[in-house]
């Protein structure tokens, strides 16, 4: 079989194995069969190591495959076919055929490899094998085999990092457990707690199993037993050691760490009965010194036989120089600790004092129902509170210029009065109008002078004061008075006219009566008196019409309440409206709902509605749109009459404020800012509401809602 086209294959197998020598045992293995030899035998001999010697159609160590490992001894040349000198064990008398060839090439030869088989067609032959198949199955081997001995050198190197990298963990976690400690020692003052922490920290990094403190009391010489992590207070107190006795006391004397590897065959043990109940075995036990004297001793106590090493004797010391730290500070600060608590207590006595006057000005201050500021000479901020940012619309920043909180326009003349009480060291007052958050107001700012301990000048408090409402007020005030005057004014006017005009339509009426007989209406001048008549009493009545209307609108409308009809209730608003001057070239259309049922209701306080929600559309279209008026059913027994314009619309962030009192976008004089807060009253009581719907540059629409058989809430 020709081995050339399977050169691939074998190459799969040599590079799926887990190691080389597997590779080349399953690769000759491979080769043997599809050679159509019996047995076969390789050795691979790279640069560097130890031959690699590996036989196939044989079992190790049978005397096929020792025969088959001399043949790989003897020398070999390119490729070569022929009988072996000498017979393999245990086959028939023909004899075989032996086909030996060397792995690569002869400047760098790498082993070699024989077949065992017989000859013929089908058995091995010169063409069994392709004549560069020794070099490149070679340089295969070759490339396995150093591909494996680089997977080994990056593994022993891994293994050297992890030892490394284990290494480092374990300083990383001795030098968090010392900074630990010395954090605690730095920090607290709770020597309990200290000493806690230190203790932990020792037993986790050292591998114990118990850690504990000893103390000596100078006065008696005797090491006691303060602090320990598995003890009780019981057992703590039974243990007092004298300087030099057992492993403690001797460590203290000698000022060394000294251990014992096993305490159960150490006669230096004092207390032996300890170690043996808990199960502990080995002890280190390392001084704590201050200065030049040893104040006690740390002792770590493991649960087997151990040796300390010098690096854990040394980490031992480092545990203990922070643990006699803090006793030496926890005995620093008891010395005056007395004198820091009364001095303590009058301090916190004091700042109690301070504290609650602080927040007494503090309250004071936030619940002023004025804005205050304190200025610097330079009207720079230097405090201020919650009212003050609220009075001019922004918070101020630290140390900000008091006239940039102040709109552009106000703000020279707030500098000019500021600077002046600064200047005249006295108080001034000054009403301020601006613009704050988009809407006017009135301010009335009180600034009054801060004076040093030697009568200079140095700050201002300024106290602001929002008197829009008031001024509101007051312009509303002599507005309505100036209404109701010119209300009863008008409502004398309408009285006084009525009696003329009926007297101008009854005489108009008597002389078209008159102007009928035959020998008036022969003469040929008089024939156009008639219709002249006609005009004059038809229009007589019409102006006696409008008056008792005015007089009818102007008059107290009461309290009382009965079925009106809706419809005839629009009408006359928009007939009333019609007569004005101001709306004559307005247009207004009516859709009104033929089938509308009457509500209970006060007529005149309904008209009114309906005039402001009417007068209040036409203002907003300026003559150029029309004003449509709807009456409709709607469900659950209610109507609804709708007033909608093709004016500009209400902005988006006013709209929600329409029917707030005193709110109008009308300049000021021209609006008081009560209609539809008047309007939305009204209709509440009624039991209904007012519902507005609005886009920019769309118009606006007021829907009247009211209820059929309502009337208000029951008497």
């Amino acid at each position: 079989m020709k081995i050339g086209r399977l050169f691939p294959d074998l190459l799969a197998t040599l590079g799926r194995a887990a190691s080389p020598e597997v590779g080349f045992a399953r690769t000759l293995t491979r080769l043997v069969t599809l050679s159509g030899a019996t047995a076969g035998g390789l050795c691979f001999a790279p640069a560097r190591g130890a031959p690699i010697v590996v036989t196939a159609g044989t079992r190790r160590g049978s005397p096929l495959d020792l025969w088959l490992r001399e043949r790989l001894a003897e020398p070999a040349r390119g490729i070569r076919l022929g009988t072996p000198r000498t017979p393999p064990p245990g086959r028939p008398s023909a004899r075989p055929t032996l086909l030996r060839a060397s792995l690569g090439d002869g400047k760098r030869p790498l082993g070699r490899f024989v077949l065992l088989g017989r000859g013929g067609r089908q058995g091995l032959g010169p063409d069994t094998l392709p004549g560069g198949f020794p070099r490149e199955f070679g340089l295969a081997m070759e490339q396995v085999w150093r591909l494996h001995q680089r997977t080994l050198r990056l593994k022993v190197i891994n293994i050297q990092n992890a030892r490394l990298f284990e290494e480092s963990q374990r300083r990383a976690r001795e030098t968090r457990a010392l900074l630990e400690a010395g954090r605690v020692v730095s920090q607290s003052l709770d020597v309990d707690e200290t000493i806690r922490v230190i203790l932990q920290q020792a037993r986790e990094v050292l591998g114990c199993r118990s850690c504990g403190i000893l103390t000596l009391d100078e006065a008696t010489g005797e090491l006691t037993s303060v602090a320990s992590l598995d003890l009780d207070p019981e057992s703590l107190g039974r243990i007092r050691l004298r300087m030099g006795e057992g492993v403690t006391g001797l460590a203290v004397k000698e000022r060394r760490p000294v251990q014992s590897e096993d305490l159960d065959a150490d006669p230096r043990v004092r207390f032996a009965q300890l170690p043996a109940q808990s199960g502990l075995r080995s002890m280190l036990a390392t001084p704590l010194v201050v200065g030049d004297r040893a104040i006690g001793a740390l002792t770590l106590l493991r649960g087997d036989v151990h040796r300390f090493t010098p690096e854990e004797e040394a980490l031992a010391s480092a545990f203990a120089d922070q643990a006699a730290m803090a006793l030496e500070r926890a005995r620093l600060f008891s010395s005056v600790r007395t004198y820091s608590e009364r001095l303590e207590a009058m301090v916190a006595q004091r700042t109690r004092q301070l504290d609650e006057q602080k927040r007494f000005v503090e309250v004071v201050l936030e619940t002023l129902p004025l804005g205050l500021y304190v200025l610097d000479r330079d009207l720079r901020v230097v405090s201020a509170n919650r009212e003050g940012a609220t009075a001019l619309g922004q918070a101020p920043a630290p140390h900000s210029a008091f006239v940039d909180l102040v709109p552009p326009g106000a703000a020279p003349a707030v500098r000019a009065f500021l600077a002046g009480a600064l200047d005249a060291a006295r108080a001034r007052q000054s009403e301020q109008e601006m613009t704050v958050g988009a809407e006017a107001r009135t301010l009335r700012l009180s600034a009054a002078p801060l004076r040093a301990p030697d009568g200079h000048v140095t700050h201002a408090i300024l106290l602001i004061e929002d008197i829009t409402l008031q001024k509101r007020m007051e312009r509303q005030m002599l507005l309505a008075e100036r209404l109701s005057t010119a209300g009863r004014l008008v409502a004398g006017v309408a009285h006084e006219l009525n009696n003329p005009l009926a007297t101008i339509a009854g005489c108009a009426e008597a002389l078209r009566e008159r102007a009928r007989a035959p020998d008036l209406l022969a003469l040929p001048g008089f024939k156009d008196f008639p219709d002249y008549l006609a005009v004059i009493e038809e229009e007589a009545y019409r102006c006696k019409e409008f008056t008792g209307s005015l007089l009818q609108f102007v008059r107290d409308p009461g309290s009382g309440r009965v079925p009106t009809e809706l419809n005839g209730l629009v009408e006359k608003a928009l007939e009333l409206l019609g007569h004005q001057a101001r709306f004559a070239g307005s247009r207004m259309t009516a859709e009104l709902h033929p089938a509308l049922p009457a509500v209970v209701a006060n007529e005149g306080q309904l008209r009114q509605v309906f005039l402001g929600l009417a007068a209040n559309a036409l203002e907003a279209m300026e003559g150029r749109g029309t004003l449509t008026v709807r009456t409709r059913r709607r469900p659950h027994d209610e109507v609804e009459v709708e007033f909608a314009d093709e004016g500009p619309g209400i902005p988006e962030h006013v709209l929600p404020r329409v029917f707030d009192p005193f709110f109008t976008t009308k300049p000021p004089g021209q609006g008081t800012g009560l209609g539809l807060a008047i309007a939305q009253g009204i209709v509440a009581d009624h039991g209904g509401r007012i519902e507005v719907a609005s886009r920019a540059g769309a118009g606006a629409s007021f829907r009247v809602i009211l209820p059929v058989a309502a009337g208000g809430p029951p008497a």
